[in-house]
């Protein structure tokens, strides 16, 4: 787990994630689920700051690297797998934190769209490399007469 990596996508500032850090972090989940299981736990225990801009990016970080396609499905697994990853994701949802002098209620609207993608992105399938070809249908042949 890349400690460094995750503590500059996940700072406190508004300014957004760079996109190299998503895949950086991404790839060093598909090393093993031991390494998915210390990034889930780690962007777990940020969920719980008060910080709008730390919430928001942990659920970005969460949804991106779950569906990044060197990952393999390992880190959805890896927060499907702990409860209080599920139960911290669902409680953003409903997040309400204190009203900003110049942006009101944005940031936290904000954090609450973010869990719902973050959802989203754990228990869909389209990151799988299995369901997406099942998806396509059946087999067809070299004659693709339809009698």
């Amino acid at each position: 787990m890349d400690k460094s990596a995750l503590n500059r996508a996940t700072d406190s500032t508004s300014a957004p994630t760079p996109g190299y850090l998503y895949n950086d972090i991404a790839k060093s989940c598909s090393t093993s689920p031991q390494v998915c299981i210390e990034t889930v736990q780690f962007l777990t225990s940020k969920l719980s700051k008060n910080n709008p801009h730390v919430k928001k990016k942990c659920l970005k970080v969460l949804a991106k690297a779950c569906v990044h396609p060197s990952t393999r499905g390992m880190l959805k697994r890896a927060v499907v797998q702990n409860p209080t990853a599920v139960t911290a994701i669902k409680e953003a949802t409903q997040w309400r934190g204190t009203m900003d002098a110049v942006t009101g209620d944005q940031w936290n609207v904000e954090v609450r769209e973010a869990a719902k993608e973050c959802l989203e992105a754990v228990y869909s399938d389209a990151g799988e490399t299995g369901q997406s070809q099942l998806a396509g249908g059946g087999m067809t042949g070299l004659g693709g007469g339809g009698m």
